[in-house]
C-alpha cells in the first residue's frame, strides 16, 4: 500500500481530486449567503465531527450547500409562479387552460432571468414590464 501511495501518478491524481473538490466546494459556497456557508461548515464540523481538509468534510459542506442553494432556487421559482398566476389572471386568461399555463411559465422565466421558451403558436410571452 505504501508503494502505491508513493507513486507519483497516484499522488498527482490525489492532488487533482483534492483541488477539484475544493473548487467544487468554493463554487457551491458562492450560491448561498456567507452566514449560511458558515453555519454549514459549523454543522459539518461540530455536529458531524468532521474536520477540514478531510474528504468527508468537503463532501458534507458541498452536499449541505447544494441543498440550501436548491431550496432557495425552489422558493424563488414558486414565488415567481404565484406572481405569474396573478399576472396571467389579470391579463384575462382562464386558469387550467394551456394558454394560462404557458403564460405562467413565461412570466416565471422572465422573473427568474431565463429566456421564455413556453410559447404557443398563437400567444406572445407576457410582458412583465407593463406592456402586453
Amino acid at each position: 500500500m505504501q508503494r502505491i501511495l508513493k507513486n507519483k501518478r497516484v499522488q498527482q491524481a490525489g492532488l487533482a481530486l483534492l483541488v477539484w473538490a475544493g473548487v467544487a466546494a468554493c463554487a457551491q459556497a458562492g450560491t448561498i449567503p456567507a452566514a449560511q456557508a458558515d453555519t454549514v461548515k459549523r454543522v459539518c464540523r461540530d455536529t458531524m465531527g468532521l474536520t477540514a481538509p478531510n474528504t468527508d468534510y468537503v463532501a458534507c459542506v458541498d452536499s449541505l450547500t447544494g441543498s440550501l442553494a436548491e431550496a432557495a432556487a425552489n422558493r424563488s421559482e414558486a414565488a415567481a409562479s404565484v406572481a405569474g398566476q396573478s399576472a396571467c389572471s389579470q391579463k384575462g386568461l382562464t386558469p387550467d387552460t394551456p394558454e394560462f399555463a404557458m403564460c405562467v411559465l413565461n412570466y416565471r422565466d422572465k422573473v427568474l432571468g431565463a429566456r421564455p421558451t413556453h410559447v404557443a403558436a398563437n400567444q406572445n410571452p407576457i410582458d412583465i414590464t407593463g406592456g402586453n
